[in-house]
Protein backbone atom coordinates (compact mmCIF):
# COMPACT_ATOMS: atom_id res chain seq x y z
CA UNK A 1 0.00 0.00 0.00
CA UNK A 2 1.09 3.47 -0.68
CA UNK A 3 0.72 4.62 2.82
CA UNK A 4 3.61 2.16 3.57
CA UNK A 5 5.62 3.49 0.94
CA UNK A 6 5.43 7.63 2.42
CA UNK A 7 6.09 5.68 6.01
CA UNK A 8 9.24 4.49 5.32
CA UNK A 9 10.63 7.36 2.64
CA UNK A 10 9.38 9.75 6.26
CA UNK A 11 12.09 7.07 7.73
CA UNK A 12 14.35 7.64 5.36
CA UNK A 13 13.94 11.42 6.02
CA UNK A 14 14.44 11.71 9.21
CA UNK A 15 17.30 9.00 9.62
CA UNK A 16 19.35 10.91 6.60
CA UNK A 17 18.71 14.23 8.38
CA UNK A 18 19.66 13.68 12.35
CA UNK A 19 23.24 12.99 12.14
CA UNK A 20 25.20 16.41 13.77
CA UNK A 21 27.20 18.34 10.75
CA UNK A 22 27.42 21.62 9.33
CA UNK A 23 24.01 21.77 7.93
CA UNK A 24 22.57 20.82 11.53
CA UNK A 25 25.08 23.61 12.81
CA UNK A 26 23.97 26.04 10.00
CA UNK A 27 20.48 25.46 10.95
CA UNK A 28 20.87 26.63 14.53
CA UNK A 29 23.25 29.16 14.13
CA UNK A 30 20.36 30.88 12.36
CA UNK A 31 17.81 29.64 14.55
CA UNK A 32 19.63 31.29 17.42
CA UNK A 33 20.55 34.21 15.16
CA UNK A 34 17.66 35.47 13.22
CA UNK A 35 14.66 33.61 14.45
CA UNK A 36 12.19 30.36 13.52
CA UNK A 37 11.30 32.09 9.92
CA UNK A 38 15.50 31.72 9.02
CA UNK A 39 15.84 28.38 10.70
CA UNK A 40 13.00 26.41 8.81
CA UNK A 41 13.73 28.48 5.79
CA UNK A 42 17.24 27.17 6.06
CA UNK A 43 15.96 23.54 6.72
CA UNK A 44 13.81 23.49 3.74
CA UNK A 45 16.97 24.69 1.58
CA UNK A 46 18.38 21.56 2.97
CA UNK A 47 15.74 19.58 2.42
CA UNK A 48 15.32 20.33 -0.58
CA UNK A 49 18.96 19.37 -1.93
CA UNK A 50 18.59 16.08 0.39
CA UNK A 51 15.65 15.04 -1.79
CA UNK A 52 17.48 15.15 -4.52
CA UNK A 53 20.00 13.46 -3.63
CA UNK A 54 17.54 11.06 -2.32
CA UNK A 55 15.97 10.96 -5.93
CA UNK A 56 19.11 9.90 -7.33
CA UNK A 57 19.36 7.06 -4.99
CA UNK A 58 16.32 6.01 -5.27
CA UNK A 59 16.08 5.99 -8.97
CA UNK A 60 19.97 4.06 -9.34
CA UNK A 61 21.00 7.48 -12.01
CA UNK A 62 23.72 5.59 -12.75
CA UNK A 63 25.18 8.42 -15.04
CA UNK A 64 25.01 10.82 -11.97
CA UNK A 65 26.76 8.58 -9.30
CA UNK A 66 29.00 7.74 -12.13
CA UNK A 67 30.15 11.54 -12.84
CA UNK A 68 30.07 12.32 -9.08
CA UNK A 69 32.47 9.31 -8.55
CA UNK A 70 34.97 9.76 -11.32
CA UNK A 71 34.99 13.75 -10.26
CA UNK A 72 34.68 13.36 -6.42
CA UNK A 73 38.11 15.03 -5.94
CA UNK A 74 37.18 18.13 -8.01
CA UNK A 75 33.63 18.42 -6.10
CA UNK A 76 35.22 17.77 -2.55
CA UNK A 77 37.68 20.34 -3.52
CA UNK A 78 34.84 22.90 -4.41
CA UNK A 79 32.51 22.06 -1.42
CA UNK A 80 35.51 22.69 1.48
CA UNK A 81 36.03 26.15 -0.89
CA UNK A 82 31.98 26.79 -0.09
CA UNK A 83 31.73 25.64 3.05
CA UNK A 84 34.94 27.02 4.47
CA UNK A 85 33.15 30.64 2.70
CA UNK A 86 30.24 29.69 5.15
CA UNK A 87 32.06 29.58 8.03
CA UNK A 88 34.12 32.38 7.68
CA UNK A 89 31.61 34.28 7.32
CA UNK A 90 29.50 33.44 10.33
CA UNK A 91 32.84 33.46 11.81
CA UNK A 92 33.53 37.60 10.97
CA UNK A 93 29.71 38.69 11.67
CA UNK A 94 29.53 41.25 14.03
CA UNK A 95 26.02 40.68 15.93
CA UNK A 96 24.90 44.60 16.23
CA UNK A 97 25.94 44.40 12.34
CA UNK A 98 23.67 40.93 12.05
CA UNK A 99 20.56 42.38 14.34
CA UNK A 100 19.94 45.89 12.48
CA UNK A 101 20.25 43.31 9.18
CA UNK A 102 17.50 41.29 10.47
CA UNK A 103 15.32 43.62 11.30
CA UNK A 104 15.59 45.26 7.95
CA UNK A 105 16.02 42.23 6.00
CA UNK A 106 13.00 40.44 7.11
CA UNK A 107 10.89 39.96 3.53
CA UNK A 108 13.93 39.84 1.45
CA UNK A 109 16.64 37.37 3.26
CA UNK A 110 14.24 34.22 3.11
CA UNK A 111 15.40 33.13 -0.43
CA UNK A 112 18.85 33.92 1.14
CA UNK A 113 18.84 31.62 3.45
CA UNK A 114 16.86 28.76 1.57
CA UNK A 115 19.94 29.08 -0.85
CA UNK A 116 22.46 28.65 0.95
CA UNK A 117 20.89 25.72 3.23
CA UNK A 118 20.51 24.09 0.18
CA UNK A 119 23.84 24.86 -1.30
CA UNK A 120 25.59 23.78 2.06
CA UNK A 121 23.70 21.01 1.65
CA UNK A 122 24.06 20.28 -1.74
CA UNK A 123 27.89 20.74 -1.30
CA UNK A 124 28.18 17.12 -0.05
CA UNK A 125 27.39 15.32 -2.78
CA UNK A 126 28.47 11.63 -0.50
CA UNK A 127 24.89 12.00 1.07
CA UNK A 128 23.61 9.61 -1.95
CA UNK A 129 25.60 6.68 -0.54
CA UNK A 130 23.86 7.77 2.56
CA UNK A 131 20.08 7.24 0.95
CA UNK A 132 21.62 4.27 -0.86
CA UNK A 133 21.51 2.44 2.44
CA UNK A 134 18.85 4.14 3.73
CA UNK A 135 16.69 3.11 1.02
CA UNK A 136 17.77 -0.60 0.97
CA UNK A 137 16.84 -0.78 5.21
CA UNK A 138 13.21 0.66 4.44
CA UNK A 139 12.75 -1.83 1.56
CA UNK A 140 14.17 -4.66 3.28
CA UNK A 141 11.59 -4.11 6.22
CA UNK A 142 8.21 -4.10 3.72
CA UNK A 143 8.14 -0.28 3.33
CA UNK A 144 7.91 -0.12 -0.57
CA UNK A 145 5.31 -1.68 -2.81
CA UNK A 146 6.47 -2.06 -5.69
CA UNK A 147 2.99 -3.13 -6.97
CA UNK A 148 1.86 0.51 -7.28
CA UNK A 149 4.53 1.42 -9.49
CA UNK A 150 5.36 5.15 -10.36
CA UNK A 151 2.51 6.01 -7.27
CA UNK A 152 4.95 4.22 -4.92
CA UNK A 153 8.09 5.93 -6.24
CA UNK A 154 6.17 9.58 -6.21
CA UNK A 155 5.49 8.18 -2.58
CA UNK A 156 8.61 7.35 -1.36
CA UNK A 157 10.11 10.34 -2.80
CA UNK A 158 8.06 13.00 -1.31
CA UNK A 159 7.40 11.06 1.82
CA UNK A 160 11.64 11.68 2.28
CA UNK A 161 11.09 15.57 1.96
CA UNK A 162 8.52 15.12 4.31
CA UNK A 163 10.90 13.54 6.81
CA UNK A 164 13.78 15.70 6.09
CA UNK A 165 11.36 18.74 6.49
CA UNK A 166 10.03 17.52 9.53
CA UNK A 167 13.03 17.40 11.15
CA UNK A 168 14.12 20.98 10.65
CA UNK A 169 11.07 21.96 11.37
CA UNK A 170 11.32 20.14 14.95
CA UNK A 171 14.54 21.36 15.51
CA UNK A 172 13.90 25.09 14.52
CA UNK A 173 10.75 24.40 17.16
CA UNK A 174 13.32 23.28 19.63
CA UNK A 175 15.43 26.37 19.77
CA UNK A 176 12.86 28.84 18.85
CA UNK A 177 11.34 27.92 22.56
CA UNK A 178 15.47 28.65 24.51
CA UNK A 179 16.22 31.71 21.50
CA UNK A 180 14.83 34.01 24.26
CA UNK A 181 17.39 32.95 26.63
CA UNK A 182 20.06 34.17 24.23
CA UNK A 183 21.56 37.60 24.39
CA UNK A 184 23.85 39.51 22.12
CA UNK A 185 27.21 38.21 24.00
CA UNK A 186 25.85 34.31 23.62
CA UNK A 187 25.09 35.40 19.80
CA UNK A 188 28.59 36.27 18.77
CA UNK A 189 29.97 32.89 20.82
CA UNK A 190 27.43 31.20 18.97
CA UNK A 191 28.84 32.91 15.66
CA UNK A 192 32.25 32.01 16.67
CA UNK A 193 31.84 28.27 17.74
CA UNK A 194 29.88 27.58 14.32
CA UNK A 195 31.98 29.07 12.26
CA UNK A 196 34.85 27.21 13.30
CA UNK A 197 33.69 24.09 13.11
CA UNK A 198 32.08 24.85 9.61
CA UNK A 199 35.45 26.29 8.93
CA UNK A 200 36.94 23.27 10.41
CA UNK A 201 34.84 20.69 7.95
CA UNK A 202 35.45 22.66 4.82
CA UNK A 203 39.37 22.81 5.17
CA UNK A 204 39.20 19.23 6.10
CA UNK A 205 37.57 18.39 2.59
CA UNK A 206 40.68 20.49 1.11
CA UNK A 207 42.95 18.57 2.65
CA UNK A 208 41.41 15.46 1.99
CA UNK A 209 41.36 16.40 -2.08
CA UNK A 210 45.19 17.87 -1.83
CA UNK A 211 45.99 14.27 0.23
CA UNK A 212 44.06 12.18 -2.31
CA UNK A 213 45.83 14.16 -5.37
CA UNK A 214 49.05 13.43 -4.17
CA UNK A 215 49.02 9.93 -3.31
CA UNK A 216 46.71 9.57 -7.12
CA UNK A 217 50.24 11.51 -8.17
CA UNK A 218 53.06 9.09 -6.52
CA UNK A 219 50.63 6.11 -7.73
CA UNK A 220 51.00 7.30 -11.46
CA UNK A 221 54.84 7.67 -11.23
CA UNK A 222 55.75 4.44 -9.67
CA UNK A 223 53.32 2.61 -12.46
CA UNK A 224 55.16 4.61 -15.17
CA UNK A 225 58.82 3.34 -14.00
CA UNK A 226 57.34 0.07 -14.36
Amino acid sequence: MWIMTLIGGVMVGCMASMPPGPTAILCIQRNISKGFRSGITTGLGIATSDTIYASIAFFSLSFVTGFIESNMLLIKGIAGILISIFGVNIFLKKTDTQLRQNRSQKHTASWRDYLSGFLMSFANPAYILVHIALIATVKSLGFYDTDEGPFSNASMILGIFMGCAGWWFALSSLFKMVRKYFRPRHLVLINRISGIIITLVGVSLIISMISNLQINFHLNEIFQTK
